[in-house]
């Protein structure tokens, strides 16, 4: 059973006004911060993250990180720390919906808005990777999208630097099945090529409506992110350029060596393939463009196994 809400109760300086979402990393509410006059979207961890001293010093090295990350889809970070035992991300309050939410209410959405928001989201990982930060959870929960499709990724309260163990405190892997890159099922070195991986799975999931490997049994699931290919978007619903099929193929490569250079030469075949190029075959050899498109990190090694996560995050305005 879910713990009440803080809503309406005080957190150090903040005025905490509704719950927006919960989910395995904490729970987001809008607040208001009493001390600089501001309403701001406000993460609280889980309390017994705090009593774990290599996670405080990861969590601050890290949303410092985060912070000074000046792309506009990432949702921007005011201020960090910790108020009576329990970790806290103080963001600014974006109004949107979450990509989770659309998705439910209208299953695939027209390939022309879904490779528009790939796009922002690929600007907003390339950021990252430049910056050194693998998000390591994008799906479509973490995905905002604003009325006018200006799109944001939310959550990056688990990113953790290049070359950082995926398995966290307990051995429990952080983000969510089915969107994990087989590599995250194994303890070793992760790079930026794992968050493809995830928007692969997004892009899929929005063109046709399921995610590529759907399955309700764990065992099942993991298998399939590690040994199966997805199904051909393009023979799942009508409307699908077939050329989306290799690219989308080529983002769910098993081996990340094999999945597009950056977030960002993924987005340009998507487009590329929608507008009725080869996508894939067609793609220019452009080199990477200093500060935001650039090697998302080194090869990394086989898949093994993972342990389970924390649960779903419903529809909010700022997310888990």
């Amino acid at each position: 059973m879910d713990a009440p809400s803080r809503a309406g109760s005080r957190f150090g300086p903040y005025e905490l006004r509704s719950l927006l979402g919960r989910g395995g990393m904490g729970e987001v509410y809008e607040a208001y911060d009493t001390s600089k006059d501001r309403v701001v979207a406000l993460k609280l961890l889980p309390a017994e993250l705090a009593k774990d001293p290599s996670y405080q010093e990861r969590f601050r090295r890290e949303s410092q990180a985060a912070a000074r990350l000046a792309e506009p889809h990432i949702i921007p970070i005011h201020d960090w720390g910790e108020i009576d035992g329990v970790l806290y991300i103080d963001m600014r309050l974006v109004r949107g919906r979450d990509l989770r939410s659309l998705l439910d209410q209208f299953g695939a959405l027209p390939p022309l808005r879904v490779v528009g928001i790939i796009e922002q989201v690929a600007a907003a990982l390339d950021a990252a990777h430049y910056s050194g930060l693998v998000h390591r959870d994008v799906k479509p929960a973490n995905i905002l999208v604003t009325d006018a499709d200006f799109a944001y990724l939310a959550d990056f309260g688990i990113a953790r630097a290049e070359g950082d163990s995926t398995i966290t405190m307990t051995g429990t892997a952080v983000g969510s099945y089915a969107y994990m890159a087989p590599e995250r099922f194994d303890a070793g070195p992760v790079s930026g090529r794992a968050d493809i991986y995830s928007l692969g799975c997004v892009l899929h999931e929005c063109l046709t409506g399921d995610k590529p490997f759907p399955a309700d049994n764990m065992s099942v699931l993991i298998r399939s992110h590690l040994s199966e290919a997805p199904p051909l978007t393009s023979m799942l619903r009508g409307g699908i350029p077939a050329a989306l099929d290799g690219v989308v193929a080529k983002a769910l490569a098993k081996d990340p060596n094999d999945r597009f250079f950056t977030a960002g030469e993924f987005a340009r075949a998507a487009r590329t393939a929608l507008a009725g190029g080869q996508g894939v075959p067609g793609l220019p050899g452009e080199p990477p463009r200093p500060g935001r498109t650039v090697p998302p990190g080194p090869p990394v090694g086989p898949p093994t196994t993972v342990l389970p996560t924390g649960g779903p995050v419903g529809p909010a305005t700022t997310l888990l």
